[in-house]
């Protein structure tokens, strides 16, 4: 594997779900919602703004961020909903699942590249 696969690689299955889970970790009030909600979106501009500027590899980064806040967002959302039982691990864990998935659309789109 190449240098930048094995970056890609640990950021979405080591420090994506680490991140998650810090997150999360913080509680479920709606300030820390909020947030996230706001981070979210923060991150898809700056996104935007290094992709207009020619930064792809920190554009990309910073979209992967905005994927794990998202989630984030999203798994605290459900959180603050449901009872104190069961399925607030199962939310947990489909979080944790789903900040690995932007390494497996990059891995598409390789191969349809190649």
């Amino acid at each position: 594997m190449s240098r930048e696969t094995v970056i890609v690689f640990v950021l979405c299955f080591i420090a994506g779900p680490l991140l998650f889970a810090l997150i999360v970790q913080l509680g479920r009030s709606l300030a820390l919602l909020l947030a996230a909600a706001l981070g979210t979106v923060m991150a898809a501009v700056a996104a935007l703004v290094l992709q207009a500027d020619g930064h792809a590899a920190l554009s990309l980064l910073t979209l992967w961020l905005a994927w794990v806040l998202a989630v984030s967002a999203l798994a605290i959302a459900l959180r603050r909903r449901v009872a104190p039982s069961g399925p607030r691990r199962w939310v947990t864990i489909a979080g944790l699942l789903a900040t690995t998935l932007p390494w497996f659309g990059l891995a598409l789109a390789r191969t349809m590249l190649s």
